[in-house]
């Protein structure tokens, strides 16, 4: 319980102050929305708005998970490592989402079918993993 606590809080804390940092070095790079022309034109002023935000959620996660158990000496278990990595494989299946949006300069990332099939084929293998590898 003590390291979910302090596995928790330390992301929480992390988060909440590398979030800036990582939003002014995305903007300064030009990493930011395109918003169609077509659309309302409400969500324009979304134009330029950060994206790829979620890079500071996985790595704060990660990192506080590994410190919580450094500081209460508890093994990492093997559904815990399952579980990391699936939320890595699914975080990358955001990120190649986000950088297609980027780096084509349009609001258009992978597809619906591109980004489903993504996510049941991580699914799917850390399902297949964890039927081999139980704890």
């Amino acid at each position: 319980m003590k390291g979910i606590l302090i596995s928790g809080a330390l992301s929480a804390f992390l988060s909440i102050f590398s979030t800036p940092f990582l939003i002014r070095f995305i903007a300064k790079r030009g990493y930011g929305q395109f918003i169609r022309d077509d659309g309302p034109t409400t969500h324009h002023i979304k134009h330029g708005t950060p994206t790829m935000g979620g890079i500071v959620f996985i790595i704060s996660s990660i990192i506080s998970y590994l410190i919580s158990h450094i500081l209460t000496g508890i093994a990492i278990s093997v559904s815990a490592i399952l579980i990391l990595g699936l939320v890595l494989a699914l975080g990358i299946v955001g990120l190649v989402d986000d950088w297609l949006k980027v780096s084509n300069q349009r609001s258009l990332g992978l597809n619906a079918k591109q980004k489903l099939a993504s996510q049941v084929l991580a699914a799917g293998t850390f399902a297949i993993v964890g039927i081999h590898f139980k704890d």
